[in-house]
């Protein structure tokens, strides 16, 4: 009887410390699991920041060549593919590609950016609201144009501040006035026709298209000729056979202006505008992109000398 008691216990004993194997081997397991996911996760996170700074250096040393005085525009060194899979974009411009926004209030710039709105996809109504809208946000006073929107409507809306009647102090802003929020529905990248820097000239040797389009109120061949011929014969922008317009003449014949039209708009045309762009892209893959934009008052063709004025990075 004792000894069967015994052997009970013996098993007993062995069953409980069976279990406690077990259980710290799982315990164990657990811990080995909970390592490996941590370090594997900061392991992941080392390898993002370390192809962020990459992207980042890259977009800097881009920026650094475009400034050097031996650096020409279309210089095949602002484009750079290395075998790795890194590379560096820059481009040398101004800011006369973009509508300056202290200048929507003005008759011309309200039909301007109403007609690049409609070129994008909006409707003519929507169209007028939102440039006449934009206009009443930056005038001086409290009286609505026809399709505009002064303090009554955004009352309404429960945003009595608005409008401040003051220049936007930033493109985000822009996104608070009535009609903009169809017109970055249907044009994403809408920002990239907008300025708050610049002399306010559209600088017909930086346009695009559809503003060429829009601001001189030609045909879309038209604008294309223009462009076609800034690209030079490789068709291509930004490389050493580009053109540049030397008078306001030929960009009259090409873009096909009668002499009233353009009588209205060569006060606010330009074959320079006075701020200089450096748009310079550094990445590594397609999965690490780092942009870095530089503008400068003052400087001569490639960006040289000057006042910096913004650095902005996306």
């Amino acid at each position: 009887m004792k000894r069967h008691r015994r052997a009970t216990t013996l098993s007993r004993q062995r069953g409980v410390a069976m279990l406690l194997v077990v259980f710290a081997v799982l315990f164990l397991s657990f811990i080995v699991v909970g390592l490996w996911e941590v370090s594997q996760f900061s392991w992941d996170e080392s390898s993002l920041e370390r192809g962020r700074f990459q992207a980042k250096m890259l977009a800097e040393s881009g920026a650094a060549l475009a400034m050097h005085p031996n650096v020409k525009v279309g210089d095949p060194v602002l484009r750079q593919e290395f075998p790795d899979g890194r590379k560096i974009e820059v481009r040398v411009g101004t800011e006369g590609g973009r509508l300056l926004v202290t200048q929507l209030d003005g008759e011309l710039f309200i039909n301007a950016t109403r007609e690049l709105f409609i070129r994008w996809g909006l409707d003519a109504a929507s169209a007028s609201i939102a440039s006449e809208s934009l206009a009443d946000w930056i005038d001086d006073n409290d009286r609505a144009r026809t399709n505009g929107a002064e303090t009554d409507f955004y009352a309404t809306l429960k945003h009595p501040e608005f409008p401040g009647n003051e220049d936007f102090s930033s493109l985000e802003q822009m996104l608070l006035v009535r009609g903009m929020d169809k017109v970055a529905r249907i044009k994403p990248d809408w920002r990239d026709y907008f300025t708050l820097y610049g002399d306010g000239t559209i600088d017909v040797n930086e346009a695009p298209a559809d503003l060429l389009e829009a601001f001189f109120g030609t045909t879309p061949d038209a604008a294309a000729s223009v462009i076609a011929t800034r690209n030079g014969d490789d068709g291509l922008e930004g490389t050493e056979d580009d053109y540049r317009f030397r008078g306001l003449q030929e960009v009259q014949v090409l873009l096909g202006v009668s002499s009233d039209q353009w009588e209205e708009v060569q006060d606010f045309v330009s074959l320079e505008n006075s701020t200089k762009r450096i748009e310079s892209i550094g990445s590594v893959g397609d999965e690490y992109v780092y942009r870095l934009i530089t503008l400068a008052e003052g400087a001569d063709d490639n960006g040289q000398g000057g006042t910096t004025v913004a650095r902005i990075t996306e």
